[in-house]
């Protein structure tokens, strides 16, 4: 049995890619890599952290409204989906390993990150941050349904090209003062 199958639809005429109606860019893993990479030469990784971080929440936030409305599912409910289908493209395996939506705290974990397999285990240090402000988007979408107010904060506090067997992160919620 196959891993489920991300629905991707190709209009002819332009040439766009979507998925549940969400327009999509296919890219190879090297390409993301090396950007960041670049980027990190360029700027520094704490510069680029930050950089990623604010676009991240907001495009998981963004997601996560589409997708809920898509395929009429619950707040954590589709939390999880934006992970698997983050999994199903290529990023590696992400879940929600606890999640406590009153507390407002979560711990994800990827194993097979794309960002740990493309720079290796003997790089000694946390280069998956690039999903840490996805995971507080994501986290941002299960608190505004509840109605609830703070700022979720992710940061990955485990990484595999850090010689860990798996990346890990953790969410908790601040006060919106």
């Amino acid at each position: 049995m196959g891993a489920p199958q991300v629905p991707i639809d190709v209009d002819p005429e332009t040439g766009i890619w979507r998925t549940d109606g969400l327009p999509m860019i296919y890219l190879p893993r090297h390409f993301l890599v090396n950007m960041q990479k670049s980027v990190e030469a360029a700027i520094g990784p704490e510069a680029y952290r930050e950089t990623l971080y604010g676009s991240s929440d907001l495009s998981a936030l963004q997601w996560c409204r589409a997708e809920a409305k898509t395929h009429g599912l619950a707040p954590v409910e589709t939390f999880r989906h934006y992970l698997k289908r983050l999994s199903q493209r290529g990023y590696g395996q992400l879940e929600i390993t606890a999640l406590d939506e009153a507390a407002g705290t979560a711990t994800v974990v990827v194993r097979h990150s794309a960002f740990a397999l493309g720079y290796g285990p003997e790089t000694g240090r946390h280069v998956c941050y690039v999903f840490e402000g996805s995971f507080a988007g994501g986290m941002r979408y299960v608190l505004e349904m509840a109605g609830r107010s703070g700022a979720p904060i992710c940061r990955e506090v485990a990484c595999a090209a850090a010689g860990q067997p798996e990346c890990r992160f953790e969410l908790r919620c601040e006060a919106v003062a």
